[in-house]
């Protein structure tokens, strides 16, 4: 079953869009990537048009076209966001301030994902793949004709009703202050359970009604904690109640287990955990510029000495296992002209700025002029061991050049090389 928008909704949805102006006047046309700024007011994406969000501030609302596609991830978005027949909507991270409403009115099946998101108002799409995960909905959410629907470890304030869905349903997780209704999926409809009936890892939380109506495929009920009355009519096959049920009283014919009662004076803490992010291990060096200006070289006794500070580097590292990471550097032959000298004659003594994340700082090397190969090999100038504390490390080293007297005049240079490993 295709969702049509009617002609009358597509005038409303018409005058939505461009009826009297908000407050924001200002109209900003995204066709390519817009990452950490503030757009001022309303963005469009124009038909076929593909507009990446990073970072970005939009201080209004969004409308995305006709096969278009808005991909959004970490944006703030302060008014509402509708789509109509466009090609997807994903906003993974951050906050909507407004609604978010996806729907098609041709031929186009689109999709609406929403990860990890806040959404200040009420969600409502048509004719779409849906898939909602770890974030949290403060009005209803609603769903005509959507492909199939996932909603997973997500907390609603208003309803939920989620109707027609060819591909099927599955509600896992989901916290759902209002009523939970599920109706004429025509494929696995699975609240809280599997497809063979078993408890899924999460459950759900219904603070108002269960209504399962009209659905004409495998319907699976499992883990669910019902406040009101579960509704239950025109299932074929009826709806199958397996273990962890319990609800306010059940109205209509189920098979498997009937839910436990709710006693009146019961009262449900739920909270949802989402799913941690996987982190990364990144790296940049804290100064403006990649130079070290070691000035000009002394005379000391048997040799040329000069010294200064690396430019420090921070470590962040978000991974949730927390592996074992290093920072090693190595410098090659300084180079004047015609020139070359080792660079086994640089030394250094790393140190450790910041550390919030773990880390041990690297083990000071002589200058080759006193022993060694100094760092004309890979050397460690920070490292932190499995399972370190997730947070940042700032590694500075203090450098020490030591070369013979016999090293001709000239403004040498050499290239250090970083690598991070893990």
């Amino acid at each position: 079953m295709k969702w049509k928008v009617s002609a009358a909704a597509a005038a409303a949805f018409a005058l939505i869009a461009v009826g009297a102006p908000a407050a924001h006047a200002a109209v900003t046309s995204c066709t390519t990537e817009l990452d950490d700024q503030v757009v001022a007011g309303d963005l469009v994406v124009p038909a076929g048009a593909t507009c990446v969000l990073g970072g970005t501030t939009v201080q209004g609302s969004i409308t995305v076209g006709d096969d278009a596609w808005l991909d959004a991830t970490e944006a703030v978005i302060e008014g509402d966001v509708v789509a109509t027949d466009a090609y997807g909507v994903l906003i993974d991270g951050a906050s909507v301030g407004g609604d978010i409403s996806s729907y098609t009115a041709g031929s186009r099946v689109g999709f609406l994902y929403l990860y990890d998101l806040r959404v200040a108002g009420s969600v409502a799409a048509g004719g779409v793949d849906v898939e909602i995960s770890d974030s949290k909905i403060s009005g209803n959410l609603s769903t005509q004709a959507a492909t199939y629907v996932d909603l997973l470890r997500t907390s609603v304030g208003g309803d939920v009703t989620l109707g027609d869905s060819d591909f099927g349903v599955s509600v896992g997780g989901a916290v759902v202050g209002g009523s939970l209704s599920v109706t004429g999926t025509s494929r696995d409809a699975l609240i809280g359970a599997t497809s063979d009936g078993s408890a899924d890892q999460w459950g759900n939380t219904v603070g108002g009604d269960l209504v399962l109506t009209g659905n004409t495929a495998n319907l699976q009920v499992a883990g669910t904690t019902v406040h009101g009355a579960v509704r239950l009519a025109d299932n074929a096959p009826a709806a199958n109640f397996g273990p962890g049920n319990t609800a306010g009283s059940v109205e209509g014919d189920l098979t498997g287990t009937a839910p436990g009662a709710l006693a009146a004076s019961d009262q449900s803490v739920a909270v949802v955990i989402p799913e941690p992010r996987p982190g990364e291990l990144t790296w940049s060096l804290e100064g403006s510029s990649g130079l070290v200006d070691l000035g000009v070289a002394e005379e000391q006794g048997d040799h040329f000495a000069a010294s200064g500070d690396l430019v420090p580097v921070r470590v962040t590292d978000t991974r949730i296992n927390a592996p074992a990471w290093s920072v090693s550097a190595q410098v090659g032959d300084f180079v004047a002209g015609g020139e070359t000298v080792s660079g086994k004659y640089l030394g250094w003594t790393p140190a450790l700025q910041e550390n919030d994340g773990g880390a041990v700082a690297g083990a000071a090397v002589a200058s080759g002029f006193v022993e060694g190969d100094g760092l004309s090999v890979a050397r460690t100038l920070g490292s932190a061991e499995a399972g370190h504390a997730r947070g940042s490390a700032v590694i500075g080293a203090e450098l020490d050049l030591k070369l013979p007297l016999t090293v001709n005049e000239g403004t040498y240079n050499a290239t250090l090389t970083l690598t991070a490993l893990s």
